[in-house]
């Protein structure tokens, strides 16, 4: 067998490989959404399905208790709409070959800021999608969960995304001022909704870096370098 054929082979054996991760990734993902929607959103609308019957009983007797308790369902069920809402986002497949990494990215903070409840520093280059598949796809599912712990978690006002392409590297830092947490909080099973596991095997499957540093009150800064030639990395 000639070095090509090697070479050839070896580059089958990592998209091979690469896909088999890329896939493990992507039902960890499934599985940790089908259980936020169990425990947050289905049981809350359990929930207001009894206070809208407790306000039935209310209505003849006691009106503004009624109007009370269905004012708080109707609150109830906004929040509900908006969480399944970024989970639909979340799921929704993304055509890297029509928009590109660039636009993908600021379609994404585009979702992260739809109620302008941050106020944004943006930078991206012109990052494209001329490499491996599993590369960008990966490195976009990497920013989608840092971008929706920030809307979800971070309670922050200020958003810095800075995206940058060199000959060698992608360089992506995001910094939000919001309330921060300690490793030990991100790390425990009990607050695995943080994701940092999934941004983590997103980065390591990319062979890259990653720096996340947060404390209580002092927001939370993430440094991202990827190389942005995946096989190049890999040998």
């Amino acid at each position: 067998m000639n070095n090509n054929e090697n070479v050839q082979k070896n580059e089958c054996s990592c998209n091979t490989e690469n896909g088999k991760k890329m896939i493990e990734m992507l039902e960890t993902e499934r599985k940790r959404i089908v259980s936020e929607l169990h425990d947050t959103s289905l049981q809350d609308i359990a929930h207001f399905v009894h206070m809208i019957e407790l306000a039935s009983l209310y209505i003849d007797k006691d009106s503004a208790r009624a109007k009370m308790e269905l004012n708080s369902v109707s609150k109830g069920l906004y929040n509900v709409i908006e969480d399944i809402r970024s989970t639909i986002f979340n799921l929704r497949p993304m055509t890297f070959d029509d928009l590109g990494l660039k636009a993908s990215f600021e379609r994404l903070l585009d979702f992260l800021n739809a109620d302008r409840d941050y106020i944004m520093d943006v930078e991206i280059d012109d990052v494209s999608c001329e490499t491996d598949d599993y590369f960008c796809i990966t490195l976009y599912r990497v920013i989608q969960e840092c971008l929706l712990n920030i809307k979800k978690h971070s309670q922050a006002t200020r958003v810095l995304f800075h995206c940058k392409k060199t000959e060698q590297q992608y360089e992506i830092l995001i910094q939000d001022n919001g309330k921060g947490f300690t490793m030990e909080e991100a790390e425990d099973k009990a607050n695995s909704h943080f994701g940092l596991a999934l941004i983590h095997e997103g980065v390591v499957l990319l062979n890259g870096t990653i720096h996340i540093s947060s404390e209580p009150g002092q927001g939370t800064t993430i440094d991202i370098k990827i190389p942005s030639d995946l096989h190049l990395a890999e040998k």
